[in-house]
């Protein structure tokens, strides 16, 4: 890949005049690539790596990718655009690797534009000699020894401007801080780039550590296992079991959090916000972090998630008559009466029993209300339906749209989770009667709500 600057002049030299010797390639195509950002500047850009090739007596490519300077961050798009030209050019030619001019200062100069812009143990990750396709052989020459070689072969090279645009923050680095950095402490930049390459191996012993822990971060949904990161080994499931999480050391946790928030929600994924996460951690039944961002972090009892966007507070149900035998829609939740001629074990999660004598009056489907009691089949006395459903690790945005269904004013099954006293089925009884619950009838709702919580609802 040859913009035409020094780097890449030399590079497309050394390869081209069979300098490398063996190591060297068997043939050489050149790829260059118009931005189009500079103008007449650029246009000139592609004429001189032309000249230059047809020298050498090399084949040349030339890609047209303009890249709309209001886009934001034209760098990286370039960067881009020029990547993917290079895959294309690469599969019509054959070509086993793709030569990038990468030299130690461009090394230093990204690893130092990380560490300022995003942090994390990413940020001293280094590029590779060898990456497939990706081959950089001039990884571990000086940004001048380029310049040397260029001069001592008489070859041409471009002064791209667009190098030298104050407003570029990689600009700042390598006009300004890396010269006055090497001046400082001669040896710096080497030093750094040596740095690089230790992280870049200590990156993937952390990823082999990572992907083994994270392997059991998912709380027991398949569906969720399955959108791991088997690449990275990093969780992007929408939940994490906090229970697993606590049960990792510290340092992995924080490393899985750091990252799991990368996956789902990018912008907030802050030293701060992993250590805000953490501290949630802690915090008994539901609660929640603020992260920035209109992102925050959410606990409830097992489960943590992330989510963004202005909370809406569920619209208060009014109460439905439920027909014996018959069926109502409450919520989002299917909910049915029907007399039976037996008693069957019931899945607890969507049926009751109950004795036929306890419905003597209207029946009703409603959601709680302040001041419910219930006597939970089998307990000593009443409690407050409230205290049950935390017992019961009922979410707290879903407990307003628990089903419950009454029979003038005595609750007789709070849907999916509690039968009541009222309800016994005792030797003396005579007629029964079955409710089911079906959560499937739309998308909205309790159900929908409840399925990602836990507890008996669930």
């Amino acid at each position: 890949m040859v913009s035409g600057g020094q780097d890449s002049v030399a590079l497309l030299h050394l390869l081209a005049s069979r300098s490398a010797g063996r190591v060297g390639p068997a043939s050489v195509h050149a790829l260059h690539v118009n931005h189009h950002l500079r103008g007449d500047e650029s246009d000139a850009d592609e004429v001189l790596v032309a000249r230059f090739c047809a020298r050498l007596g090399v084949e040349i490519s030339v890609a047209h990718r303009p890249v709309d300077k209001a886009i934001g961050n034209v760098q990286e798009w370039a960067r881009t655009a020029r990547r993917e030209a290079a895959l294309s050019v690469a599969r019509e030619w054959e070509c086993e690797t793709i030569a990038l001019g990468h030299t130690t200062d461009d090394q230093v100069e990204t690893m130092l534009y990380r560490l300022g812009r995003y942090g994390g143990l990413a940020a001293f990750r280094g590029m590779i000699p060898y990456d497939p396709p990706w081959v950089r052989p001039l990884l571990s020459c000086r940004r001048e020894e380029t310049a040397t070689y260029c001069r001592e072969h008489g070859l041409e090279f471009a002064e791209d401007k667009g190098n030298a645009y104050p407003g570029y923050a990689r600009t700042g680095i390598r006009e300004r801080v890396l010269p006055v950095w090497e001046a400082s402490l001669p040896g710096a930049v080497e030093a750094a780039a040596r740095a690089a390459e230790v992280a870049t191996e200590m990156e993937r012993l952390v990823a082999n550590v990572l992907a083994e822990a994270g392997a059991a971060l998912v709380g027991g949904d398949p569906a969720g296992a399955s959108s791991m990161s088997e690449a990275a080994g990093v969780p992007q499931a929408a939940d994490l079991s906090v229970a697993r999480l606590l049960r990792c050391a510290a340092p992995v946790r924080r490393l899985l959090l750091h990252q799991w928030l990368e996956g789902r929600a990018r912008p907030a994924a802050s030293r701060a916000a992993v250590l805000a996460v953490e501290a949630l951690l802690g915090v008994p039944g539901s609660a929640e972090r603020s992260l920035g961002g209109g992102w925050r972090a959410c606990k409830e009892y097992d489960r943590l998630y992330v989510e963004r966007g202005v909370r809406t507070a569920l619209p208060v149900l009014e109460a439905m008559p439920l027909p014996l035998p018959g069926e109502v829609e409450w919520g989002g939740v299917r909910i049915l009466a029907e007399r039976v001629e037996q008693f069957l074990a019931p899945d607890p999660s969507s049926e009751a029993y109950v004795d036929a004598r306890s419905l003597a009056g209207e029946l009703v489907v409603r959601g709680p209300l302040p001041g419910d009691r219930v006597r939970p089949l089998g307990a000593p006395g009443t409690r407050k339906l409230q205290d049950v459903m935390v017992d019961l690790r009922v979410p707290a945005g879903a407990r307003a749209h628990t089903p419950v269904v009454v029979c003038d004013d005595r609750i007789i099954w709070v849907c999916g989770l509690v039968v009541t006293e009222e309800g016994r089925i005792t030797r003396d009884t005579t007629a029964v009667v079955r409710f089911g619950l079906s959560r499937h009838c739309r998308g909205d709702g309790p159900g929908e709500a409840n399925r990602q919580g836990s507890g008996g609802y669930t």
